[in-house]
């Protein structure tokens, strides 16, 4: 099982640096928009839409990112950014700790899009900013993740959130804080950025990142399936790889649009 995770994660990884840096123009964004397809994709299988529903969810999901692509300008676009991040600071949470089981299709279908479509709008946001500041806050993201994972598997022994997902600890929480911290420092140190403000920015992107994997797993836990997908071999679906994007990007794409108002970090 660890030689499709490595050999599936070594692939995407060359997929990605290789559209970001080299196709940033086209083939990021194409990239970006079937990921995104695929991700509601999978949404829709796991609250268990039937046929029609799903049809209607998918042409939908066409039309809006479509429309997204084209039409999402300044204001638009941080609209969204802003309903997203308030939606992940306030509703979210909410949504953990009472375990509503979501059978109606309509408050599924918007969640889903809630999920998804704000990804598409920061990568184009970030994208404009530049491909290295895409991957600046990409890695912190990956790295808060993989800390998570090492001091979990050593050290980890209080659940965090056992009820949704047993394997996650706050020893791994702890540590991937703790790699992000580092993290910043080195940024901050070699002038990747410009002050110890991202300290706290990456650190906020953390919390968010892991609330979005919580919540997918709380879907997943409702659908009662290990993995939203299997398109990709020892990593399970699209939405399993971009859930703590869907929830941590809006908010930190937010921040970096908008110097002017919350200080300019990168």
């Amino acid at each position: 099982m660890l030689m499709p995770r490595i050999f599936s994660a070594f692939i995407m990884l060359i997929i990605f640096l290789s559209s970001l840096f080299l196709f940033s123009g086209k083939i990021f964004p194409f990239i970006i928009y079937l990921s995104s397809l695929l991700a509601l994709y999978e949404w829709s299988k796991l609250l268990k839409f039937n046929t029609q529903q799903k049809n209607i969810f998918l042409i939908t999901s066409v039309i809006l990112i479509y429309f997204i692509g084209r039409y999402s300008g300044d204001d638009n676009g941080r609209l969204i950014l802003l309903l997203s991040s308030i939606f992940w600071v306030c509703v979210a949470p909410l949504f953990l700790v009472f375990i509503p089981n979501l059978k109606n299709f309509l408050l599924g279908s918007i969640i889903g899009w809630l999920l998804v479509i704000p990804l598409i709008i920061s990568f184009n946001y970030l994208i404009s900013l530049g491909p290295w500041i895409v991957l600046l806050v990409l890695t912190s993201i990956w790295l808060a993740d993989s800390g998570a994972y090492f001091f979990g598997k050593q050290f980890g022994k209080r659940r965090l959130a056992p009820s949704i997902s047993p394997g996650k600890t706050w020893e791994g929480f702890i540590g991937a804080i703790f790699v992000v911290t580092l993290f910043s420092i080195a940024m901050v140190y070699f002038k990747f950025v410009d002050s110890y403000s991202s300290i706290l920015f990456f650190n906020l992107v953390l919390v968010l990142s892991v609330e979005g994997d919580l919540f997918e797993s709380y879907i997943k836990r409702m659908a009662k399936v290990k993995d939203s997908g299997d398109l990709i071999p020892g990593h399970g679906g699209v939405l399993d790889r971009i859930d703590s994007l869907c929830s941590s990007l809006p908010f930190a794409t937010l921040i970096l649009i908008s110097p002017s108002f919350f200080g300019r970090i990168i």
